[in-house]
């Protein structure tokens, strides 16, 4: 191609690298940091199996910078001989883990297959100067945005997680009443109709507590999902009744007005990341990623959320599937029905011929 021919060709680089800084973090995560971001400029569209999953294999103690203990079925701390609390061996443990889905799997010449979506998927380093000296603290891989089928065996999870249950109030009503007593159940009857909702994140199956009354940036090594003690459902419809749900639905103890509201993460055999009634230009979910950090790390926050600036992450692994900036609306990048909350959902099909299992 001659000069001339070069001078009327214009395109954009499928690699660009950003470098950036930040000093403005305390505690853990005070000092001097830099950053490295490779971006690739593509789009993805993606099926795949993986038998497991297992990030950042080290020990940790219970009730130690956010760690919280295995328990059994009815909530209770599995110890071990010397009577210490269990805690899963990895920060993050997904078995058949897998993206995207098969429709149709059971007839091979018929299936189809519904990638999982990605745009503009990144690699970034963090390092820490300190004397001088530049170290690696930090790599995370993410995504600009994302969408579609998440499955698999959710053992351990560590890191953000949030989602927005909603649903009826009758399933609440019919649930627990008569046994959440008269006053209670009298309410519940007359809200009978109205829409209400709320946060859940992964929490301590123990006591019921999540990262705020931890006093923690996040929980480590969950393997529970629901209402975090002292939160409650809201409903933005107007009148009495509906002004009393957050006071009728407080949750305590790993309950909502008689309701369970912590459920193990298992339960949740496949999620869907984004929302599945939009396009992926309106309805995929900022700011996905999956990190390794050997010291405490700032991360910048891509999640486009109005007056968020960094993700404090530390030592270990980190899943970041957290609220989002669509437009003027902060989405949450999981949505559940009250149905759906309490009795999991079921795993989509990532194979041809099975569920799962390739």
């Amino acid at each position: 191609m001659t000069d001339r021919d070069l001078s009327d060709v214009s395109g954009q680089a499928f690699i660009t690298i950003d470098t950036s800084s930040y000093n403005q973090g305390s505690g853990n995560w005070s000092g001097d940091y830099e950053f490295t971001k490779v971006n690739l400029g593509m789009e993805l569209e993606t099926v795949f199996n993986i038998d497991e999953l297992r990030v950042s294999r080290f020990d940790r103690d219970a009730y130690v910078d956010g760690t919280v203990p295995v328990t059994d079925d009815d909530r209770n701390i599995i110890r071990n001989a010397d009577g210490s609390a269990q805690v899963y061996d990895s920060d993050i443990i997904i078995n058949n883990f897998a993206l995207g889905r098969v429709d149709n799997y059971n007839d091979a010449a018929n299936a189809e297959y519904v990638p999982f979506l990605a745009k503009n998927p990144y690699i970034e380093l963090a390092y820490k100067i300190e004397n001088g000296e530049k170290r690696i603290s930090g790599l995370r891989v993410g995504f600009e945005k994302a969408q579609g089928d998440l499955s698999g065996d959710l053992v351990s999870l560590t890191g953000k997680i949030e989602g927005e249950i909603r649903g009826d109030a009758a399933v609440v009503y019919n649930q627990n009443c008569p046994g959440a007593g008269l006053f209670n159940c009298t309410a519940l009857a007359l809200a009978q109709g109205t829409e209400i909702y709320t946060q859940v994140d992964l929490l301590d199956a123990a006591t019921g507590d999540g990262a705020d009354s931890l006093n923690v940036a996040y929980v480590k090594r969950a393997s529970w999902f629901g209402v975090p003690n002292g939160r409650n459902f809201d409903s933005d419809e107007g009148g009495l009744i509906a002004a009393l749900v957050p006071a009728l639905t407080r949750a305590d103890d790993c309950e909502v007005t008689g309701t369970p509201g912590c459920f193990r993460t298992s339960i949740y055999e496949s999620i869907y990341i984004g929302d599945k009634d939009a396009s992926f230009e309106d309805g995929s979910a900022s700011g996905v990623f999956i990190s390794m950090q050997t010291e405490s790390v700032p991360w910048e926050d891509l999640s486009g959320v109005p007056g968020t600036d960094r993700v404090l992450t530390d030592q270990g692994a980190y899943l970041n599937i957290a609220r989002y900036q669509s437009g003027n609306e902060t989405k949450y990048p999981l949505y559940l029905t009250l149905e759906e909350a309490t009795n999991g959902t079921p795993r989509v099909a990532t194979c041809v011929g099975r569920i799962k299992g390739c």
